[in-house]
């Protein structure tokens, strides 16, 4: 019986069932993502941020030459690790993939929302074979184009849901001075 107790008092309120308020257990709900920008703290940590339908997000050009998008996750009604698969298409093109990544991670967790995010992922954008005479890198073909990010989240116990978002590709500040935009 004294186990049974203890137990009982490490109940987070995370398990499928009914908390103390009577509100629905965490895996009770539907699991849900949602895609968000990158930002950092005060700290410098990154952390998720809104990411609006149309909005610009910048085609960062990284110090080894490669271009990449930043996005984050917002992770709900799933266990902490959970596998992240982060993807970039160009609608214009055919919906064509120019991005693709897998995340096994664990979220940082909220467990008001019954879940978590993770922050800070790379999407690296591989336009190769997309060229068009003389473009032949992101900020020559993508700059100011639509591209939709995805983002799909499983857990281990297979609960999974997606989402996506449709954005606008705007240049590092370094690719407009090397191209006077």
């Amino acid at each position: 019986m004294p186990l049974l107790v203890v137990l009982l008092a490490c109940d987070t309120g995370a398990a499928s069932g009914p908390g103390e308020s009577g509100a629905p257990g965490c895996f009770d709900r539907e699991p849900s993502v949602t895609v968000g920008g990158s930002g950092v703290d005060a700290e410098g940590r990154p952390i998720w941020v809104e990411m609006p339908e149309g909005s610009e997000q910048t085609m960062v050009h990284g110090p080894q030459g490669g271009w990449h998008l930043l996005a984050s996750a917002d992770v709900r009604s799933m266990e902490e690790i959970v596998s992240l698969e982060y993807t970039v298409e160009w609608p214009a093109r055919g919906d064509v993939e120019i991005s693709h990544g897998m995340f096994r991670v664990m979220l940082v967790a909220n467990a008001e929302r019954c879940g978590g995010v993770y922050a800070g992922m790379f999407g690296v954008l591989d336009v190769s074979g997309l060229a068009v005479e003389e473009a032949d890198t992101p900020p020559e073909l993508l700059g100011g184009e639509e591209l939709r990010i995805r983002m799909e989240a499983t857990d281990g116990s297979g609960r999974s849901a997606s989402d996506s978002r449709t954005v606008r590709a705007a240049l590092d500040p370094v690719d407009q001075a090397d191209t006077g935009a």
